[in-house]
């Protein structure tokens, strides 16, 4: 075998290989010989048909596997011995080879920057306080109590504070409907707004109703619509309110708690707690992490492989016409608006791109791993409960790159988990919170 590597750009390698005849001969009798074990012929012994026999009566099989060992195994061969890790494993694509022939073939990766990784034990972030709020933990108590709630309808009355109500909503810009704005049987609860809070722009409009009536108003399209071009406009409103109904939650109290499966209510109010607290405290990881990414990718600038802002991009697409399509947008719909989307796209493509090239650079640095058998295992598990048979997907999932994009993800998971455990954490200043065990609403005190 001869090959030749030349790295084209600071992030892309190309590599050219030329197999001898020799070699791709063996490459053929080593292929035949695994097609041909536990193979059944009439005439033959199971697994001891002559390799001129397979090779006659399954040819095209025979080169392509003998191709795709001839491409794999060098390439894996010429990359590690040149200690080259391209983000892709690459593979090969194009004619296959000949036996008695010489068999030449190229490929191109991306490979990572060079990239300015700090020493972790130098790093800060400011984190909140990991005591649940006081909110959280009443919005997580009443979340355990709804299992027993029960549900009056009420018909004689406008909607108040906290009421779940049912409605049909048709938003539209010049008249045309507008994806995620326009829904039947639309459940929404009232919630009180607190001084100096936003008003939610669809609470007038309801307030004003009774069952059955119809109501009209305006709302400015927002900031996180999918189509940019919409972003800003007013979009009118019309809503019919179907239903008024009063949430009755049930007393606080060692019987109640023994419903949900508790001895008592304070062991029923210390379960929450520890939710909560897990709850927030993923939370403030999840915040910190970001944080934390945001601070060392301001202060750097390094080349990206376009191969991961091409996949992001798609993602980003991929998501946005997703959310469409459940909301029953039509194709023509669809297609314009990612169409305004591309800009968008793109600058989520490079933002989501420099982060993961960041993370799988410190990976490298820290020796951080996944094996190819952990990733199939995530993917696998991913599969579980869809109806769908892993082993029948396994080939189409290995030749997508989807085992290799989980594997990838995984290692960069890793390696934001190593950033942020390594870092100093500095507890931002908050307000002293009330124990739980003086939270609930006053009235219960009555």
């Amino acid at each position: 075998m001869e090959y030749s590597i030349e790295k084209t750009s600071p992030i892309s390698v190309s590599l050219s290989v030329t197999c001898s005849a020799e070699e791709v001969k063996k490459a053929f009798e080593r292929a035949a010989r695994n097609i041909g074990r536990g193979m059944t012929l009439p005439g033959f012994r199971v697994g001891k048909i002559p390799v001129n026999v397979i090779k006659s009566r399954f040819g095209s099989r025979v080169a392509a596997d003998a191709t795709e060992m001839l491409a794999d195994d060098n390439m894996m061969t010429i990359l590690e011995k040149e200690g080259i890790r391209p983000l892709y494993p690459a593979q090969y694509r194009g004619p296959a080879a000949v036996e008695g022939q010489e068999f030449s073939f190229s490929s191109s990766f991306d490979v990572l920057p060079e990239i300015d990784i700090p020493e972790l034990e130098t790093l800060s972030v400011t984190v909140a306080d990991p005591a649940p709020p006081e909110d959280a933990l009443n919005a997580m108590l009443d979340q355990a109590l709804r299992r027993l709630a029960r549900y009056e309808d009420i018909t004689d009355r406008s909607p108040e504070d906290n009421d779940l109500l049912t409605v049909d909503v048709r938003g539209t810009v010049d008249g045309r409907p507008l994806p995620g704005m326009t829904a039947d049987n639309f459940r929404l609860q009232l919630l009180p707004v607190r001084p100096g809070g936003v008003v939610p722009e669809m609470d007038p409009i309801v307030r004003a109703l009774h069952v059955g009536e119809e109501g009209h108003g305006v709302m400015i399209c927002p900031d996180n619509y999918p189509d940019p071009v919409l972003r800003g406009r007013e979009v009118q409103l019309e809503v019919v309110l179907r239903r008024i109904q009063r949430e009755v939650l049930p007393p606080l109290t060692d019987e109640t708690a023994q419903k949900l499966g508790f001895q008592t209510f304070d062991a029923l109010k210390q379960e929450v707690w520890q939710q909560t607290f897990a709850a927030h405290m993923r939370q403030i990881q999840r915040e910190g992490k970001n944080h934390l990414m945001e601070e060392l990718l301001a202060s750097r600038e390094f080349p990206l492989p376009e191969s991961l802002v091409s996949r992001f991009y798609r993602e980003h697409q991929r998501d946005a016409e997703h959310y469409l399509r459940k909301q029953h947008a039509d194709e023509e719909t669809i297609r314009e608006m990612l169409e305004h989307m591309h800009e968008e796209s793109m600058a989520f493509a490079r933002k989501k791109a420099k982060g993961h090239t960041f993370l799988l650079a410190l990976a490298q640095k820290e020796g951080i791993t996944v094996s190819g058998k952990e990733a199939e295992d995530a993917v696998r598990a991913m599969t579980k409960g869809t109806g769908q048979n892993y082993e029948d997907l396994r080939k189409t999932i290995w030749e997508a790159g989807v085992v290799t994009a989980m594997q990838e993800r995984m290692i960069a998971d890793r390696a934001l988990d190593r950033l942020y455990g390594a870092a100093r954490k500095i507890m931002a200043e908050s307000p002293m919170l009330r124990p739980f065990s003086e939270i609930r609403r006053e009235e219960e005190k009555a």
